[in-house]
């Protein structure tokens, strides 16, 4: 297996500005700091795997999720990051056995992507959740 140094951020996911998030009343009790960063983490890592449906665990789930509520932040977000609207699955694993397995396929993959770019990292991502 290769070794792979950390990804950095991708410079305009760094540039986004997040700070609206704040007042989202579910985000309240989260840690700020970690949760801004392991979104970031999330954006990146859908930049840099376009095509991949990508399911992030814990607070940069909701993060996510809170973002997609701003729907006019988050629209211009997703054009000025990828050039079109990624779309979120909240439901994804609810609705069949081949629905489940996808959602797995997605968390899986999220988790390995992760663990190869943010190694060290990677433990505490899983115990986090």
């Amino acid at each position: 297996m290769t070794n792979h140094q950390p990804f950095p951020i991708d410079p305009t996911v760094e540039q986004l500005d997040l700070f609206a998030l704040h007042s989202a009343p579910q985000l309240q009790y989260l840690d700020w700091a970690s949760a801004e960063l392991e979104y970031r983490r999330f954006l990146s890592l859908k930049k840099y795997y376009p095509n991949q449906l990508l399911i992030p665990p814990g607070a940069a789930w909701q993060l996510w999720q809170a973002h997609i509520l701003d729907t006019r932040r988050y629209r211009s977000d997703c054009d000025s990051l990828f050039n079109r609207f990624i779309d979120h699955h909240p439901y994804l694993g609810h609705d069949s056995a081949a629905d489940r397995r996808e959602r797995y396929f997605a968390e899986q993959l999220y988790q390995g992507l992760y663990a190869r770019h943010y190694p060290v990292l990677a433990g505490a991502l899983a115990l986090s959740d």
